[in-house]
């Protein structure tokens, strides 16, 4: 059966954008606008609201803090003596920690010395040096017999106080033997 040709309204409808019209530059800006650009600005004005919002939160925040701040200032001040002798009293506490730390127990070196002294050997001077680390010791003794002094010596060495222990000058004089020695003593 042929077609029948009946009075029909036709449309003919071309998709494809023309080739030889490219659309200019302002056109283009009014279609990415009405496309995809009113996302962009629904997205900014959502963002510019959020941050209104947050900085009324803040803010309200900030003010409770000055609050809360200014209603311990009172107390805080009220403290400021008992601040003071604190202060005072642990700069006392470094004074005597400093000194005890720089402190030499030169009794305790005089006793140790004297522990080890035979009975014939006399002390007739002594002196204590302190350097950074340690303490020098020089005494100058006489002693009635050699085998007192080399029992003095081999004591001094045997202490573990002492180190560094010498024989100085080594002298007679009528019926006694006079000697120097230095040792030294960590501290």
């Amino acid at each position: 059966m042929p077609k029948s040709k009946s009075p029909k309204l036709v449309i003919n409808l071309d998709l494809l954008k023309p080739q030889s019209n490219p659309d200019k530059l302002p056109t283009k800006l009014f279609h990415w606008l009405l496309s995809s650009g009113r996302y962009i600005f629904v997205f900014v004005e959502a963002l510019v609201l959020i941050a209104f919002g947050a900085r009324f939160k803040l803010d309200a925040d900030l003010a409770a803090r000055k609050e809360s701040i200014e209603q311990q200032i009172p107390y805080i001040e009220s403290l400021k003596n008992y601040e003071i002798l604190i202060r005072q009293t642990q700069l006392k506490l470094s004074t005597i920690n400093s000194f005890y730390t720089n402190y030499i127990d030169y009794s305790q070196i005089l006793k140790k010395i004297a522990e080890q002294i035979p009975f014939g050997v006399k002390i007739l001077s002594i002196n204590l040096d302190k350097n950074a680390d340690k303490v020098s010791v020089k005494l100058n003794a006489s002693a009635l017999r050699s085998d007192d002094l080399a029992s003095f010596v081999t004591g001094l060495r045997q202490d573990p106080t002492f180190t560094e222990v010498n024989i100085g000058t080594l002298g007679f004089e009528k019926t006694s033997l006079t000697f120097s020695i230095t040792a030294q003593v960590k501290l």
